[in-house]
This record gives structure tokens, C-alpha cells and sequence, in this order.
């Protein structure tokens, strides 16, 4: 059974060797910035994804008031992955935050180096009930797709969500 715990002091090497492993230095926030905007903000939380009892995996959350969540950092242990614990998680993230999940993908269909991991990790979303939004973001060197799991859930409150963590982000309507 999957539970989203709030990472603990044990935990910072488990949860940083993971945000080293999964996203490349551009998209990565330095760690003692991450720990100290959990401090200071009730909103933003670092945790841990755990499965019977043992750590699966990372998230980093920036808690939307009524129900809502942005989720910046969601990574499964490599060692562990393909074993449905990231669509597990997306469910409780759905229960915990009814109203509304919003989160990005790196964008698709730019040739890019990890083209097919992208594309792999944006289907992954789709599966999982969580939609693009029509909105595309840049931030901190990437343009993502913006996904959303409802409508309630606006880029209005993405960039408010992320302006918490001292990210500026610019998001644009897609256009085909």
C-alpha cells in the first residue's frame, strides 16, 4: 500500500541521492534551497513515497489551498521502477488532493536527446487520467508541458505554486 509520508532528518540522503538520479542538473533546485523553502513555507512539502513499509520514491509538493497540489519533483527509485508504484502514487495523490493535481512534462516532439524517455514519461501521465492542460511553461533552462489531473486546477495557481519555491516560470497557451 502506497503512503506519502513528509520526509524526515533520516531521510534527506534517500530522498537526495534519488532528485540526483532522476532529474539533469537544470531542472534540479540546489538541495539546501529545497530545505529551506520546506521550512519556511507550510505549503511546500518534501516526501517520501513509501510501499509496505519502505521507501519507493520522491516528491516535492507545493500544497494549492481547497484540495489542490503542484507537484515539481515525483521520482521512483530506479532500482525499483516498472513495478506500478508511480500509477499507485498518482491515485493517492488524487485522493489526497481532490480537486485537482498539476505537474509538468518535458516537452515532446523536439527531437531531443531523451526524446523517446519523454515521450515515454508523457504517455505514463496520460494513463494516468492526468491531462495536458494546452499550456506550455518554461523554467530553469526547460519547456515543459503542463498537466493537470481537473480543470480546476489553473496555470494561474501553477504560477503561484512554483513562485513559492523562487522559480519564475512563463507559460504560454499551446498553439498547434
Amino acid at each position: 500500500m502506497i503512503k506519502i509520508v513528509d520526509a524526515t532528518k533520516k531521510d534527506e540522503q534517500y530522498w537526495h541521492d534519488i532528485y540526483l538520479n532522476a532529474f539533469p542538473a537544470y531542472e534540479r533546485l540546489p538541495f539546501s534551497k529545497l530545505q529551506q523553502v520546506v521550512k519556511e513555507h507550510e505549503a511546500v512539502r518534501m516526501a517520501m513515497i513509501i510501499d509496505d513499509g519502505q521507501p519507493t520514491g520522491i516528491l516535492l509538493l507545493v500544497e494549492i489551498p481547497e484540495e489542490k497540489v503542484f507537484v515539481l519533483y515525483f521520482a521512483v527509485d530506479a532500482n525499483i521502477r516498472g513495478k506500478g508504484i508511480g500509477s499507485r502514487t498518482i491515485s493517492v495523490l488524487k485522493e489526497a488532493y481532490g480537486k485537482g493535481i498539476i505537474l509538468e512534462s518535458e516537452i515532446i516532439g523536439q527531437q531531443a536527446e531523451n526524446e523517446d524517455q519523454r515521450v515515454k514519461r508523457y504517455e505514463f501521465y496520460q494513463r494516468n487520467a492526468v491531462q495536458d492542460s494546452g499550456f506550455i511553461t518554461e523554467n530553469m533552462g526547460g519547456t515543459f508541458h503542463l498537466l493537470r489531473t481537473t480543470d480546476i486546477v489553473s496555470d494561474v495557481e501553477y504560477i503561484q505554486a512554483i513562485s513559492i519555491l523562487g522559480i519564475e516560470a512563463k507559460v504560454e497557451k499551446r498553439t498547434k
